[in-house]
């Protein structure tokens, strides 16, 4: 649920971390680079309820699988809310100076894009011309000083998966750009989204009732958008504590796709079928949806990490949910019954 949604309750009562703080007034106008995404959408529901000024990035392309009506449907929700709304393609580069005029702080969610080495690196740089102060970015687990395994497991996936090493190399620029620019950042690095495979996923559990994965049963670290989304909310709100850091956010504890579709299935009713897959099959399966070769090679190789147990281990875990918010990670469960938070428009299986 959106937090000042909740009946008679402030934003300090639902993120509990949100209590003993005062309000970041010098975050200004913040930009959200996408209103459309999953984490997105929740940033800026919470940030308008709020309060806060917020302008709103809505890319209104074709979304494989989506109405092609869903992105001006939720443009018109949060215009309704207060946002300005504004047009915003990663493949513009004329759209990042129109973007960030007037703006102070940047949340950024960045889409699985080809041609990502030449996007980031632009966007950045129009944000030191425009004195972007404070940037916020979503990424892939990050190698910390702090917890020891979780920093292995990152290591592991950013050699490993070309997606989680592209975050790695713009989360390495945005770090140097404090250097050369007056921006601060913070890094909010999350282990796998749970609404990844029901985005990934989505035609087929519709459709054939099925949910395919090739991790071979081991448990995966699944970490809800939702807690995401109020992690980020709180180091907008309150900047000065959260300036020039990472933070690694996961889940509760591993989750077994076996298990996914067994909620899935009580969930909607609907009995989905789990098919556990080879590496390679599971591969031929993605191609066969219509993906692009580096978006089957992105997914094949998340599969293959999730396949080597790497999650299971506790060390894979942290506490900066709790940490930041106040609040104990979702449960995948709760993930799917928490509908309320969920962008207008979609609805699985």
């Amino acid at each position: 649920m959106s937090f000042m949604k909740r009946a008679g309750k402030s934003l300090a009562d639902v993120i509990p971390g949100l209590g003993k703080l005062t309000f970041d007034e010098s975050a200004g106008k913040i930009f959200v680079t996408s209103g459309t995404g999953v984490i997105g959408y929740r940033v800026a529901v919470s940030l308008l309820e709020a309060g806060q000024d917020v302008r709103v990035g809505i890319w209104k392309g074709d979304r494989q699988g989506m109405d092609s009506s869903f992105g001006q449907g939720v443009a018109d929700v949060l215009a309704a809310k207060g946002a300005e709304v504004i047009d915003f393609d990663w493949a513009n580069e004329t759209d990042y100076a129109i973007a960030l005029e007037g703006v102070k702080t940047v949340f950024c969610t960045l889409p699985h894009i080809e041609g990502w080495a030449d996007v980031f690196p632009t966007f950045l740089r129009v944000c030191k011309e425009k004195k972007i102060e404070h940037f916020v970015k979503i990424s892939f687990l990050r190698s910390t000083h702090n917890f020891k395994g979780v920093s292995e497991m990152a290591r592991t996936y950013r050699e490993n998966v070309p997606f989680v090493a592209f975050h790695g190399t713009c989360d390495d620029l945005l770090e140097q750009a404090k250097s050369t620019s007056r921006i601060s950042y913070t890094i909010l690095c999350t282990s796998h989204l749970m609404a990844t495979p029901l985005l990934l996923q989505g035609k087929v559990l519709r459709e054939e009732h099925k949910y395919v994965t090739a991790s071979y049963g081991m448990g995966v670290n699944y970490v809800s958008p939702n807690d995401v989304a109020d992690a980020a909310v709180v180091v907008l709100l309150n900047q000065k504590p959260h300036r020039n850091k990472v933070y690694n956010l996961t889940g509760p504890g591993p989750t077994k796709d076996s298990e996914i579709a067994e909620l899935l299935s009580q969930h909607y009713g609907t009995k989905i079928e789990h098919v556990e897959l080879g590496y390679h099959a599971y591969a031929k399966d993605v191609k066969k949806r219509g993906l692009q070769d580096w978006q089957v090679r992105d997914a094949a190789s998340m599969e293959r990490m999730k396949a080597m147990g790497l999650d299971e281990s506790k060390a894979s875990y942290t506490d900066e949910i709790f940490q930041i918010t106040g609040k104990q990670p979702e449960t995948f469960e709760g993930y799917l019954h928490n509908k309320s938070c969920m962008r207008p428009g979609l609805t699985f299986p």
